[in-house]
């Protein structure tokens, strides 16, 4: 067959079928495109996990409302100028990016407060009051009493008139309690420094997800102008934020700005490359057209399967460029040195084997990332495939007549390839030297190597971005650990009965120390309503009794009042703060989220969580360094299955002497790419076990070219050294990275490169009889 497709005849009808597949490749991509998008959200690209028994929507309801979540702290230089507060209040209202914004609570919102809490005063009976009223009446009695004679307590005559048992007041000084570093003032929220300065306490929910990476990047523009412009008004004004569109923005830019930066430098590399090398710019226009439809190819398989490409895989399939471009230079190459020894389809001939398993290997090594349950990465994978088939298929058939014209350089200068490739062949010292100092490097590099999966260290924020963090988890008292339990059930009755056995255990957890402390929505189920409206029905009288035996003039009241309803709660001003918390799907299934802070022992709080039913305990960042872990270790398996598969097949094709020749520098390539990263002082992740699959794929194509009977040496390594070249200005200077997770993806790509180009002459036949250097 391999005879057959090369006569000229035939090929010419495999070239024309190929212009017909490329047609259809353009009419697919017009058809699938508009029907596609382009996806920028960065929660796109993490696998889709729900936690067990939980409604999925319940789930992600909550994330893409937490994800929305903003928080301003804003300190004027003099403590009570509310103008440069009122300022950015102001700003933000107008600004189109939110959907809602609070600060200031207005003077009729705090009249529609005090007047919602008086009306269900009873129903809605705080735990203090519940704790005094559990004994006889004595105990709420003698504490109204301490209130009426307290000479701070300022009770007047109308307040004891509407309310003699005071549950209103018993109500805002729990309030006051519960939030000992936030205080009501003048309608803000407010706290203080230690320096003594006053801050103001603003909040805003986002129209759309902190994810999309366009939008948060204009929003984030827009307050940076006006940190700016409150910076210029106000001199001496401080601003502090919080949410996780300033983590997002952040982590997407410096991707972006690393891979413009890297992408252009490569690409100006590779071009100053081959024009060095070829002395033509006809190479050029050939690479780049096999690498476009590459691309066209990998498009449309990617828009077919997935009905979308992520902006993020299209920037990471940059470094396919680095594979494809080698099935051109090899070609190119031949051409250039044997042009006028051979025919453009003898040359073709005598590389298609070696190209033929170079691109069958690559596209494994490629696809095996779709196990990774990550959607950017299997995105990839498919891009991958596709594409690099695109470009080979692009090499076999239309090259052979496409550069016919391709200028020759037979005097092009090789000694030093003929004498690293004479070294390998006759001397032993190259032969087992070289590999030996390749294993002793890996030995020393894997006595160091650590494993660590845990997600925060992939992207460490700026140090100004901690350092706000820790400055509002100081003044507010919230902590941004993302550790929380779910309370769920299918009514909204039911999770708040459930919400309220669970109180009880998490003042044990308190006071075990497991944790600093926790935020427990204010609002009782009916049932518990209910049994507050008897309780203090029951004990009223006695209560009213021993105050008017102490000398106070006061009536038994009365005790009429309906429960409150979930959804009147939250339409109403006294939810206000409390809505992030609460959510309830169509069919009745709802939620509620109880944050936690200072946690010191999860593994109690998570067997905490598993006794009390419809209810979970959720650490995001421990989970997703869990599911890191797992599929690390999946992938090293699969990883050590591959190296086994192509070893036996290596020594099944080869033999076992050159087979073992084949598969050796592939093994120590990896051993050394593993040893770049613990000696660089990274550790072993998910993303450089995905960089150790490519050097997998990428290092076995050398030893390949070397292995093809019918290649010339000195062309297969002036080749191979112009593919290791491309691809490490590919791939190489993703090292370069500041983002960690890209930098040890790229230094263990180069690393590994580096050492599969110089062990790959290990695969070449040792010549038994010395010959002389040419």
């Amino acid at each position: 067959m391999k005879n057959t497709i090369f006569r000229p005849e035939v090929h010419r009808r495999i070239a024309y079928a190929w212009v017909l597949g490329v047609i259809a490749l353009l009419i697919a991509l017009m058809v699938v495109l508009p029907n596609s998008h382009l996806n920028s959200s960065v929660m796109a690209l993490l696998p889709k996990e729900h936690i067990e028994n939980v409604p999925p929507a319940l789930e992600e309801g909550f994330n893409q409302r937490l994800d929305r979540q903003l928080v301003w702290l804003i300190s004027p230089p003099q403590p009570d100028d509310q103008a440069p507060v009122l300022w950015w209040q102001q700003q933000l209202k107008q600004m189109a990016a939110f959907s809602n914004t609070s600060g200031q609570m207005s003077a009729d919102h705090q009249q529609q407060w005090g007047k919602f809490f008086f009306d269900n005063r009873y129903a809605l009976l705080d735990s203090a009051t519940q704790q005094r009223l559990a004994g006889d009446a004595s105990a709420q009695s003698d504490w109204i009493l301490s209130q009426i004679y307290s000479p701070f307590s300022g009770i007047s005559a109308k307040e004891l008139n509407n309310d003699p048992l005071l549950t209103m007041r018993s109500a805002q000084i729990t309030q006051q309690q519960n939030n000992r570093t936030l205080q009501l003032n003048n309608g803000w929220l407010t706290s203080k420094d230690p320096q003594g300065r006053t801050w103001y306490l603003l909040h805003g929910e986002l129209n759309t997800s902190s994810y999309d990476i366009q939008s948060a990047r204009q929003t984030v523009k827009k307050l940076d102008q006006l940190k700016q412009l409150v910076a210029q008004k106000w001199p001496g004004t401080q601003v502090l934020q919080r949410g996780t569109l300033f983590y997002s923005d952040y982590a997407s830019q410096q991707a972006q700005q690393d891979m413009s930066t890297i992408g252009s430098v490569s690409g100006l590399g590779i071009i100053i490359l081959i024009l060095l090398v070829f002395r033509s710019l006809k190479p050029l226009w050939l690479t780049l057209l096999s690498l476009t439809i590459g691309a066209i190819s990998g498009s449309v398989a990617v828009f077919i399967l997935f009905g979308e490409v992520h902006v993020m895989t299209l920037v990471m399939s940059t470094s396919v460029v680095g594979i494809s471009i080698d099935y051109a230079l090899h070609y190119l190459t031949e051409r250039m040195v044997h042009g006028e020894d051979e025919s453009a389809l003898v040359s073709m001939k005598k590389l298609f084997p070696a190209l033929l398993l170079a691109v069958i290997s690559s596209s494994i090594a490629y696809l095996l990332l779709f196990i990774a349950p990550f959607p950017g990465l299997q995105q990839l994978a498919i891009f991958a495939a596709a594409g690099l088939t695109g470009a080979f298929l692009t090499v076999i058939c239309w090259y052979p007549w496409l550069s016919r014209r391709l200028p020759v350089r037979k005097t092009l200068r090789l000694g030093f390839i003929h004498r690293w490739l004479f070294y390998w062949q006759n001397g032993k010292a190259f032969r087992i030297g070289i590999p030996l100092i390749a294993l002793l490097i890996s030995v020393a590099g894997f006595i160091q190597l650590k494993t660590d999966d845990d997600i925060r260290k992939l992207q460490t924020l700026p140090p100004e971005f901690q350092q706000q963090d820790r400055q509002i988890a100081a003044l507010t008292g919230q902590h941004s650990d993302q550790k929380w339990l779910m309370v769920y059930g299918e009514s909204p009755e039911q999770t708040l009965q459930r919400l309220e056995s669970l109180e009880s255990a998490l003042n044990t957890a308190k006071q075990s120390g497991w944790l600093n402390g926790y935020r427990f929505l204010p609002f009782p189920s009916e049932q518990q309503q209910q049994k507050n409206i008897a309780l203090i029905k029951q004990q009223a009288p006695e209560i009213i009794h021993r105050l008017q035996q102490a000398g106070i003039n006061t009536t038994l009241p009365s005790f009429e009042q309906p429960t409150v309803k979930p959804q009147n709660w939250l339409n109403s001003v006294a939810s206000e703060g409390w809505q992030l918390l609460w959510l309830s799907l169509d069919n009745g299934q709802s939620a509620v989220l109880v944050p936690v802070e200072g946690v010191t022992n999860p593994v109690a709080l998570k067997q905490m969580a598993n006794s009390h039913s419809g209810t979970h305990w959720v650490d995001k960042h421990t989970e997703f360094s869990t599911l890191f872990s797992v599929y690390r270790q999946h992938l090293t398996t699969l990883l050590g299955i591959s190296v086994l598969i192509i070893g036996v097949l290596f020594l099944w094709r080869f033999g076992i002497k050159q087979g073992l020749r084949c598969i050796i520098p592939t093994i120590l390539s990896l051993g050394v790419a593993l040893s770049v990263l613990s000696l660089s002082g990274q550790s072993l992740n998910l993303f450089s076990l995905l960089a150790l699959i490519l050097v997998l794929g990428i290092g076995i194509d050398y030893t390949l070219f070397f292995s093809n009977p019918a290649g010339t040496p000195s062309t297969s390594m002036l080749s191979i050294l112009l593919a290791a070249l491309t691809t490490e200005l590919s791939f190489g200077l993703l090292a370069a990275s500041g983002t960690q997770a890209i930098s040890g993806f790229g230094l263990v790509l180069s690393g590994g490169i580096f050492a599969a180009f110089i062990l790959s002459p290990l695969a070449l036949p040792e010549r038994t009889t010395p010959e002389k250097i040419s």
